[in-house]
């Protein structure tokens, strides 16, 4: 194979799914995209997508591929890295996933601390709520802990997701869900029973859930670490109001050696009380 570049675009299709969502990261079009999967099918002779209504799947040898510039990709990264190891002047970019509710009452609230700690990092926080893999990140606070795959992982923190409400409101049967893509949208009606089958709202994120129910007053599932004393919510007086659950912190194996990687993780959970 004599475009190893290519691999670049499989890693891209296999990332992101789409053709057109794999050209705008890789800031091209879709017909490059498309030619240079072609060109790597052709010198390989074996298809690497197949087209099924309007998505690709991905074939056996796109996934052996993918994953062989996956790895190439984080050591690559953890080389750049540790060329500049111990050179606090040097900025080093990291990118982190994780659910939006991580990001706006644990993570942004510390990003000067972290500043401070750490100020060579160039930090860029992306939403991502279903644990489908790092994608691009370097590192990524998930649900969960991660099962098979080549991550590094360490407990990051317990929570539970329980029923909260106004402090100056009964609790009531009226409620406010997520949207359905989230497999959890209705779990509110498992601990209150009384609640009506379907929520008088919906919202798409977490953070947007948390401000709805502080300006209505009704009920929502919520994560316990997004309630604080003086934000006017009181957890439901409910028997077993609590789906327990923990977040993870993850990274690529090959990025264990990197110094820089390493700092913030361990700073992360350090402070993740």
């Amino acid at each position: 194979m004599e475009n190893w570049d290519d691999l670049k675009f499989v890693l891209a299709m296999m990332r992101h799914g789409t053709m057109s969502a794999a050209a705008r990261y890789l800031n091209t079009n879709v017909a490059t995209v498309s030619r240079r999967l072609e060109r790597m099918a052709l010198s390989l002779d074996t298809p690497l997508f197949e087209k099924r209504g309007q998505n690709f799947v991905a074939t056996e040898a796109a996934r052996r591929l993918s994953a062989l510039a996956e790895e190439v990709d984080q050591k690559l990264r953890a080389e750049l890295s540790s060329l500049h190891a111990g050179d606090f002047s040097a900025p080093v970019p990291l990118e982190l996933a994780a659910p939006p509710a991580v990001h706006a009452h644990y993570l942004v609230p510390r990003l000067t601390a972290l500043s401070e700690h750490l100020p060579h990092v160039l930090l860029t926080l992306t939403d991502k709520v279903f644990a489908q893999g790092l994608g691009e990140a370097d590192i990524q606070i998930r649900i969960g802990r991660p099962e098979g795959g080549r991550l590094k992982a360490r407990k990051f923190r317990d929570y539970a997701l329980r029923v909260f409400h106004a402090e100056d409101k009964p609790l009531g049967n009226e409620w406010i869900g997520l949207s359905h893509r989230y497999p959890d949208s209705d779990y509110l009606t498992r601990i209150h029973p009384a609640a009506q089958q379907m929520p008088r709202y919906r919202v798409e994120e977490m953070p947007m859930l948390y401000e709805a129910v502080r300006a209505t007053g009704l009920p929502g599932l919520l994560p316990d670490f997004m309630v604080v004393e003086g934000d006017g919510l009181v957890q439901a007086d409910l028997p077993d109001n609590g789906l327990p659950d923990e977040l993870w912190i993850t990274y690529h194996e090959t990025r264990h050696g990197d110094v820089t990687l390493r700092a913030v993780v361990d700073w992360l959970c350090r402070t993740s009380t």
